[in-house]
């Protein structure tokens, strides 16, 4: 490490809303200024969080390549940026030898745990999800090339798991819970969504926020959603986001003709107080990592009806925090959907020790400590010992 301060090179596709790209932003600009020296390198240019960042971070991108969709790269003019922003990045790295590269996301783990190769850096990669099925390819890959990593970040514990099956080092491997600015969504005045979506002053406003995709489970959200409104009629259920699913997602509102009580918002930046106008928040999702959505939700107090996925059973407990219901069960979510509705003094209690666990161990504060503790473990430790120890959880 330099005698000044540590150069420090995050490592992400392109900064585009999403909670891994959220997560970075929000470490970025957090993390101890006098002793780390920040970059965001990205592959594409199409980086709308880059707004939102500090002043002191700076944000170098590989290409000008990548089609934006549905609020997200969805492609690129020519499969070749797949060869050359690697091959940039690594002689980057050669030719400035950053102190550390952190990358989160699995593509750019790997080209991350390559540039190790042309250059001193500690590589820090990340684990952001725990997929229920993957292509072969990249499990080949990740196989292949995880032991390049001199420590690896999960956010939740069975990310962690996920990587010591994958080849890692059990003692290489941390836990750091994302977090988020808790009084920002406590203190957020409610957004008006009922005069803005002519929404009666008193109808019951259900909520999830997310990439429009399946594995999110909003198809079955939408399917449990005729029941709920049988029993709540004047319930309306709002999407926050966007995704490529979006226009599957509209024409199965329209099949199950209930267009007139369901909206798409898209991507929106006024989450806390969306958040605030919401009287339940639903998020069944198939898989997760830990997601910041969930976070937000419990941030704001709200009751929640959950799949207990990993990442999600690390935040919310059964009938503590949050109701859970099995994965792809649209009967369940109606059934938990329509109890917290009818039962305000439940939906409250939950609603409230959900508030109280986020405040306590989901802050931005106790992520970046998470973090600035790792580093310096790292830099403090003998490269022949590298692996002497476990990492912090």
């Amino acid at each position: 490490m330099t005698a000044e301060r540590t150069t420090l090179w995050y490592f992400i596709g392109a900064l585009v809303v999403g909670g891994a790209e959220r997560t970075l932003v929000d470490l970025a600009n957090e993390v101890d200024g006098e002793e780390y020296d920040v970059t965001i390198w990205t592959i594409f240019s199409t980086n709308p969080l880059e707004t939102e960042l500090s002043p002191e971070v700076t944000v170098r991108s590989l290409t000008d390549a990548g089609r934006v969709a549905n609020g997200a790269i969805d492609g690129v003019e020519s499969p070749l940026v797949y060869v050359f922003a690697p091959v940039k990045f690594c002689l980057a790295a050669r030719r400035e030898q950053p102190d550390l590269i952190q990358s989160f996301l699995f593509y750019d783990n790997v080209i991350a745990r390559i540039a190790g190769v042309f250059c001193s850096a500690t590589i820090i990669t990340g684990i952001r999800e725990v997929p229920n099925e993957e292509p072969v390819v990249r499990r080949v890959l990740d196989r292949m090339t995880i032991s390049f990593s001199d420590a690896i970040v999960s956010n939740s514990t069975a990310g962690r798991e996920y990587a010591i099956e994958r080849g890692a080092k059990e003692e290489s491997v941390a836990v750091v819970y994302n977090g988020r600015n808790i009084e920002q969504y406590r203190s957020a005045e409610p957004a008006n969504l009922r005069a803005e979506l002519d929404i009666p002053t008193e109808s019951t406003v259900i909520g999830t926020v997310g990439r429009l995709v399946e594995r999110k489970g909003h198809f079955d959200l939408l399917d449990a959603w005729p029941t709920i409104v049988s029993e709540i009629p004047d319930a309306h259920l709002v999407f926050v986001g966007d995704g490529a699913d979006r226009e599957r997602l509209a024409e199965r509102v329209d099949s199950l003709g209930c267009a007139e009580s369901v909206h798409f918002l898209g991507t929106r930046q006024d989450i806390p107080a969306l958040l605030g106008a919401m009287d339940l928040f639903v998020f069944p999702s198939h898989y997760e990592g830990l997601p910041g959505a969930v976070i937000e939700a419990m941030a704001a107090e709200l009751p929640i009806v959950a799949t207990p996925v990993d990442g999600t059973s690390d935040l919310l407990a059964n009938y503590r925090t949050g109701v859970f219901v099995d994965v792809q069960a649209p009967d369940e979510i109606a059934w938990a959907t329509i109890r917290l509705q009818q039962h305000q003094s439940l939906a409250e209690t939950l609603g409230t020790a959900a508030g109280e666990r986020a405040a306590s161990e989901f802050t931005i504060e106790s992520m970046v400590d998470g973090f600035e503790r790792l580093y310096r473990e790292l830099e403090s430790r003998p490269e022949e010992t590298a692996y002497g120890q476990p990492l912090i959880e």
